[in-house]
């Protein structure tokens, strides 16, 4: 099955989140509003996007996504749901009061949170994936609950970004990462049956050739060409959703996954 996710931007607040014990946490009285469901004591896997501070100044985008598995719980004085940021993990994001961020939230109690549907919690989170409308909804979800496969679509949700604000090296570096990690971390764990055994071998020098574009010395000496760069992306996006396609069907499997028949 398909996951999907729910997005939501939300305010990072300091203060009591235990008895006597002060902390930062992220605020879910608006996820909570619509989805009356989610219970305290629960956990919840989501991926950290997007920081910006209390001027709405981006803090920093994150690449790939960070994943989190955290549990929700509830304020003594005020009952609402949240779920506290450890101070390890806030200590590293340099997070401070009112500032607001971008989470992509997978599963709920070990589940898919929305096995049908993508929701946007306010406008705020939709106003941050706009940028990403190339890379369509349905990668997104399709893949973040597919390590190593999430990590690659980061890299390209990234490119993506840099490209539209005209940094084209940046991007250049990121589909360059993100079929890396295909090479590196998913061909090499790719099951097949026999009559299929040259798959990941022609998989392999296939993503080899789309990463000549994006080096120095391949086709285009130097850094690449907006127009090339931008064609890399879109091509790295299709091959990522073959293969995720490939293993929803049951056509291919990685190494700790049940062993795919055709």
């Amino acid at each position: 099955m398909i996951k999907m996710p729910a997005i939501i931007t939300s305010t990072i607040k300091f203060g009591l989140v235990g008895l006597s014990v002060e902390g930062y946490y992220i605020d879910l009285e608006e996820l909570a509003t619509i989805f009356p469901h989610i219970r305290a004591g629960k956990s919840l896997r989501l991926y950290l996007v997007e920081l910006r501070n209390e001027e709405g100044k981006l803090v920093k985008r994150f690449k790939p996504f960070q994943e989190l598995e955290l549990r929700m719980i509830e304020r003594l004085r005020t009952m609402s749901l949240c779920i506290v940021l450890p101070e390890d993990v806030a200590s590293q994001l340099g997070v401070g009061n009112n500032y607001r961020v971008t989470i992509v939230i997978t599963a709920y109690d070990g589940k898919p949170f929305l096995p049908l549907e993508v929701k946007f919690v306010g406008n705020e989170s939709e106003k941050v994936f706009e940028c990403f409308s190339r890379l369509e909804t349905s990668l997104i979800s399709l893949n973040l609950e597919k390590p190593p496969l999430n990590k690659a679509i980061s890299y390209l949700v990234d490119a993506y970004v840099r490209l539209e604000e005209n940094d084209v090296e940046g991007a250049r570096t990121s589909v360059r990462n993100s079929l890396h990690v295909i090479r590196d971390e998913v061909i090499p764990k790719i099951e097949v049956i026999e009559e299929a055994k040259d798959f990941p071998k022609n998989l392999k020098d296939f993503v080899n050739c789309l990463a000549e574009f994006v080096h120095y010395g391949g086709p285009h000496p130097g850094p690449a060409p907006r127009s090339i760069t931008e064609m890399l992306i879109l091509m790295s996006i299709e091959l990522v959703k073959y293969l995720a396609k490939m293993l929803e069907d049951k056509v291919i499997s990685l190494h700790g996954e049940v062993k795919a028949t055709l």
